[in-house]
């Protein structure tokens, strides 16, 4: 079953990060990867990075400009190395603009 709100949600990406002369990573996280903290049943604005979404954005940023003989492992071994670096609360996400 889909949630209801995924029918109604139209994502909202930040006027700052929309035009292409704009931060392009940050659009790119907040279109494909953040998630967006609703309150009250309403859109805040205000984006987050969870670890999956991270390792996710990890992924294709390691596929697409790294040249790594093995990049699995690479995401493998660092990733949460890296993670619980920035998540120093272990909360267990990170806000979008403190991600990169």
């Amino acid at each position: 079953m889909v949630p209801v709100w995924e029918h109604d949600y139209s994502r909202v990406v930040p006027e700052r990060f929309t035009l292409e002369r704009d931060d392009r990573l940050m659009n790119s996280l907040i279109s494909n990867y953040a998630v967006e903290l609703r309150k009250d049943g309403k859109n805040t604005g205000l984006f987050y990075l969870d670890k999956e979404g991270a390792f996710d954005a990890a992924e294709e940023i390691v596929a697409t400009h790294y040249k790594l003989d093995d990049k699995k492992t690479v995401l493998k071994t660092k990733f949460n190395k890296v993670w619980n670096h920035f998540d120093v609360n272990a909360d267990g996400y990170l806000e979008v603009e403190r991600a990169p």
